[in-house]
């Protein structure tokens, strides 16, 4: 039984479910037992009290990572609930939280062929179609990446899709997401369109307004992609993911992790992070160790080091079906059902690596786009571009000074702005050959580093200001 509204001590008095996580927790579910507080979005939570407290691990977590992890944010008061979890509301009207038996043990040994698992996905794919309304249409992020690729091949009716790809490179009509979708789009016979971004910096407080502190604000590109989608589809539409399945097929290799100081390396960030080393408070790292003695055993196991690399993850990346939602469309995917992903974690290794039963699956049915020669850029340097339409307006190192280092908030503040200089080095530091030398002896910019932690620093300067203006 899940719930989606807030509940508090004015209900009535008995023992109920207010929420139940699936084995991801896909759906964060946050808490404050201090005020018996529940809801699946944590600016539910805010305002409690007039100055909220940082919680000092919680906070060296999330800028370490990037976003909450071991069912701690940044805030003291504020937790969420891991992967199998139940609340209840008992009759005191106290919240209590009920850990149920992770069923990633139960699939340990489900195995299915290479073309089984393709066809347990089609089945999947096309009984969620046909549950449809036949006349509604199903709109399909389609990067032309495996994941796009598999789900338009899984439909049985291809010409209710509505696709839409965004472009990353420096002319977006040619990065290779959307050289492939054309093709692919050609071959179904789909009514596809490019949306081009670069305004999402407009975006900051919507994104706010519904992940707070949770998470760091890079999503804010979905926002534009969805706002741009919804100007040319009115009313509700379904919704085809591919989300998680990367992570299933093969693309996250195996880590030696050590001791409780490599957990970070889970985290799968990307380098979308900040130094936590500059915070001001003192910490403890009492939630690493105590995850790292529960599961040590188990992450010598690479299948459990990914689901627990997107259960740490899952914080950031529920927003790639949490924010279709906000523009009433009505997602859906594959890869949350635990046979499908367990299925797809249990083929060989050797097959897994690099995607290879993939890609050679493509190949078989004509679809093999990464053999055709197709001409286009691989380049990533969206964010870029978005600095440059849509300049960040400096962080206050007066507001963030009591819990990071105000030299550190300058220093983003300064290095993730573009000027002219930091253009042409970005420029030159993706030529072939010279990049690399330049790179080697650091003389590229860390333009993208700072804007990396000013999309951490971000959400906690919104926390702190709203702690302003509370008092």
């Amino acid at each position: 039984m899940t719930a989606t509204s807030d509940y508090s001590k004015s209900i009535p008095q008995k023992k109920c479910v207010l929420f139940e996580t699936d084995w991801l927790a896909s759906m964060p579910v946050f808490y404050d037992f201090e005020n018996t507080l529940a809801s699946a979005k944590i600016q539910s939570l805010m305002g409690v009290s007039k100055a909220p407290e940082f919680h000092p691990e919680g906070l060296y977590n999330f800028l370490d990572f990037g976003y909450s992890v071991f069912g701690q944010t940044p805030l003291k008061n504020i937790q969420f609930m891991r992967p199998s979890s139940r609340m209840w509301r008992v009759e005191t009207g106290d919240l209590e939280i009920e850990e149920l038996t992770d069923p990633f043990d139960q699939y340990t040994d489900y195995r299915l062929s290479e073309s089984d698992v393709i066809e347990l996905i089609r089945e999947r794919v096309q009984s969620w179609e046909a549950s449809l309304p036949s006349n509604q249409e199903i709109v399909l992020p389609l990067s032309g990446g495996f994941d796009s690729r598999l789900l338009l091949w899984c439909l049985r009716d291809p010409s209710r899709v509505r696709a839409f790809t965004y472009g990353i490179s420096d002319d977006q009509s040619h990065s290779t997401e959307v050289v492939h979708a054309i093709t692919l789009a050609k071959v179904f016979d789909l009514r596809w369109e490019q949306i081009k971004l670069g305004e999402y910096h407009r975006y900051f407080d919507d994104w706010h307004a519904e992940f707070g502190v949770s998470t760091h604000a890079h999503g804010m590109y979905h926002f534009e992609f969805y706002n741009k989608i919804r100007e040319r589809l009115p009313g509700k539409q379904a919704f085809l993911s591919g989300i998680f399945g990367d992570v299933w097929a093969g693309s996250i290799p195996p880590y030696q992790i050590n001791n409780h100081t490599c957990l970070s390396e889970l985290g799968y960030t990307h380098g979308l992070r900040a130094d936590p080393n500059r915070m001001r408070i003192p910490v403890q790292h009492e939630m690493r160790e105590l995850f790292w003695e529960k599961h040590y055993a188990r992450l010598k196991d690479h299948r459990f080091q990914v689901v627990t690399t997107v259960r740490l993850k899952i914080m950031l990346i529920s927003y790639l079906m949490r924010v279709p939602r906000l523009f009433n469309f009505e997602p859906w995917t594959p890869y949350l059902d635990i046979d499908i992903a367990m299925a797809m974690l249990n083929l060989p290794p050797e097959r897994r690596a690099n995607r290879r039963w993939q890609g050679d699956f493509f190949a078989k049915v004509g679809l093999d786009l990464e053999s055709q020669g197709l001409k286009s850029s691989r380049r990533n340097n969206l964010n870029f571009q978005a600095i440059k339409q849509v300049p960040l307006t400096p962080l206050n190192c007066q507001l963030l000074g009591n819990v990071v280092d105000p030299d550190y908030v300058d220093w983003v503040n300064q290095t993730a702005r573009l000027n002219l200089i930091r253009e042409w080095h970005l420029a030159v530091c993706d030529i072939p050959k010279i990049g690399g030398v330049l790179r080697r002896f650091n003389l590229c910019p860390d333009t993208l580093k700072a804007y990396c932690a000013y999309l951490c620093l971000k959400p906690l300067q919104s926390i702190i200001e709203h702690q302003v203006e509370s008092s």
